[in-house]
């Protein structure tokens, strides 16, 4: 065999590491794509009660429960898990193309580069039937293989930016696609969205965000344009309609939710002074 060749055939110095929740569905077709060459899959579950975590312990992986903190706080637990300086943050509705699969695989054939903190790829929604009408997105460039001596993850509890921030070297591109399998139906969409929504708005909240009356009021408009038009579920017609609804609601709803737990702690407040002054 070839040097390359041989090189390409072992397990590369990379961990792979995933946050999960009843993912039986989609996490196969994540993890078929990396267990045959990540030296390390890790898996934080918490608490699925379909097969996602058999699944995952038959593909290789190591999987550790904890209970959900939110998106941030459950990544950084998880990067934090992993041997191996380098890792990749993957979604389980998220696949490599072939393209990025070879380009990984050949980067960390050779030594991986000092002056890199990490490497961006083009997340694109791609959805396994060709014949949904949910075929449209805006395609933008991601963060998810990086260095974590150079960049990581701000764990804070109900925090949604679950994006590594870089401390130190450069960021460069890598040519191939990650295959975002995001949607199953619209009634998954609006169930994730909720929960997705309290914690933001808990997020907000102990933050000591105020949300302004006008500021509410605009929200949803604002976020529906930007969902139908700009992210191009226009192009989606009735389905991306329903899409772009369902995505605004979800912007809006963060801040009713906000807005009414400040509304709850100053009535709670209100009511403690009046009990003291008794």
């Amino acid at each position: 065999m070839e040097p390359a060749l041989r090189a390409l055939s072992m397990k590369l110095p990379l961990s792979v590491y995933y946050i999960t929740l009843n993912e039986e569905d989609r996490l196969p077709e994540s993890l078929e794509k990396v267990k045959d060459w990540a030296d390390e899959i890790i898996v934080v579950d918490s608490g699925s009660t379909d097969s996602t975590r058999r699944i995952a312990e038959s593909a290789g992986a190591r999987v550790v429960h904890r209970d959900w903190e939110g998106f941030a706080s459950q990544k950084a637990y998880a990067a934090s898990l992993c041997a191996n300086d380098w890792v990749l943050d993957l979604d389980a509705d998220e696949v490599l193309s072939d393209e990025l699969v070879t380009n990984i695989q050949a980067l960390f054939s050779q030594p991986a580069p000092v002056d890199v903190a990490g490497f961006r790829m083009r997340w694109v929604l791609s959805q396994p039937n060709p014949d949904h009408p949910f075929r449209h997105d805006k395609t933008k460039k991601i963060l998810r293989l990086y260095n974590r001596s150079r960049a990581a993850i701000h764990s804070e509890t109900n925090s949604n930016d679950d994006r590594p921030r870089v401390h130190r070297g450069k960021v460069l591109d890598l040519k191939g696609d990650v295959l975002h399998r995001t949607l199953i139906s619209l009634e998954q969409m609006e169930k994730k969205y909720c929960q997705l929504s309290s914690e933001q708005a808990r997020f907000l909240m102990q933050k000591g965000r105020r949300i302004s009356t006008p500021r509410l009021m605009v929200e949803f408009p604002l976020k529906f344009l930007k969902y139908y038009l700009v992210h191009r579920q226009i192009l989606n017609g009735w389905f991306g309609f329903s899409v772009a609804i369902t995505a605004a609601n979800r912007n809006f709803m963060r801040l009713a939710k906000a807005k009414e737990l400040q509304m709850i702690e100053r009535l709670e407040g209100k009511s403690q002074r009046s009990e003291h002054s008794r």
